[in-house]
Formats: C-alpha cells, sequence, structure tokens
C-alpha cells in the first residue's frame, strides 16, 4: 500500500513538473520572440552603420586624390569644325486666293 501512494505520487509529481515547464515555455514565448526581433534590429543597424562607415572613410580617402589635379576647364572638342548644320528647306507658302 506504501509503495503505491509513493508511485502515485511520484507520477503525479512528474505529470505535474511537465505541465509546469511546458506552461512556462508558453509563458515566456512573448519576451524571448521580442528579444529576439530587437536582437536582430540591433545587428542590422550596428551593420548598415558600419557600412556607412566604410563609404564615407573611402569617399574622404578618395577625395584628396580627386581635388589634388588643378581645376581646369573641361576641354571640348569639335570634330567636324568645318561643316555646317544643314538648312531645313521647305516649300514656299502658296499665295492666298482673293475672290
Amino acid at each position: 500500500m506504501r509503495r503505491k501512494l509513493l508511485i502515485a505520487v511520484l507520477a503525479l509529481g512528474t505529470v505535474g513538473g511537465y505541465a509546469s515547464g511546458f506552461a512556462s515555455l508558453r509563458h515566456c514565448q512573448k519576451g524571448r520572440h521580442q528579444a529576439f526581433e530587437q536582437h536582430v534590429a540591433k545587428v542590422c543597424v550596428d551593420a548598415a552603420r558600419a557600412s556607412d562607415a566604410d563609404h564615407a572613410r573611402a569617399v574622404q580617402q578618395a577625395a584628396p586624390a580627386q581635388n589634388a589635379a588643378p581645376a581646369q576647364a573641361p576641354v571640348i572638342v569639335n570634330i567636324l569644325p568645318g561643316a555646317a548644320q544643314p538648312a531645313v528647306q521647305t516649300a514656299p507658302a502658296p499665295a492666298p486666293q482673293v475672290q
């Protein structure tokens, strides 16, 4: 009799423990989900900031090389210097008829 009571109490404790664990997992799911979303957002923002910093650093390093050349007016090359633009030929308008 004592042994059967001990088995029943241990079985009840096992079932209660599993039920408590599953309830805890279900209850804390929203908190874990929100924490994961915040972690992913932080990682994305950090990566974007690092990318922007790298781009700004590259532009800054390239800028002195571009500014080192003296500022000159652009060279315009006329490929056909002697050729004139063709004139558009139109037919003369007919004279108005007076009646």
